[in-house]
């Protein structure tokens, strides 16, 4: 049974909270695409390194999703998160689902850094 784009973001949701990259990966497939304003990272391989660092970027992230507008097969998302590195204040992502996956990704995101460096 294919999953519906509710439960596919709800899994991917945990994953993200629960800093799991191989349960992430789990959404994605070999023909997946994730553009940012930096790159367009395509496949499993890439989006790993994606997530990988927006994660290591994010240690104990508090994440927030107070906007989620599904229509079909897209989901258009509003988020912030902080951590104790980083917050996010403006988060905006679009999905775009196809075989209960996660076909296409846009991310775009401010990380403002919430400690200062030891010098």
């Amino acid at each position: 049974m294919t999953r519906s784009p509710r439960e596919i973001f709800d899994h991917h949701g945990t994953a993200m909270e629960e800093r799991d990259l191989d349960a992430v990966l789990e959404d994605y497939t070999d023909r997946s695409v994730v553009i940012t304003a930096e790159r367009v990272y395509r496949g499993k391989r890439e989006i790993r390194a994606f997530f990988g660092a927006l994660l290591d970027a994010l240690p104990q992230a508090q994440w927030a999703v107070p906007v989620a507008i599904f229509e079909g097969n897209v989901l258009y998302i509003e988020w912030t998160v902080t951590s104790s590195d980083h917050n996010v204040l403006d988060g905006v992502d679009t999905f775009v689902f196809a075989d209960g996956m996660i076909a296409l990704q846009t991310a775009r995101a401010s990380l403002i850094k919430t400690r200062l460096n030891a010098l």
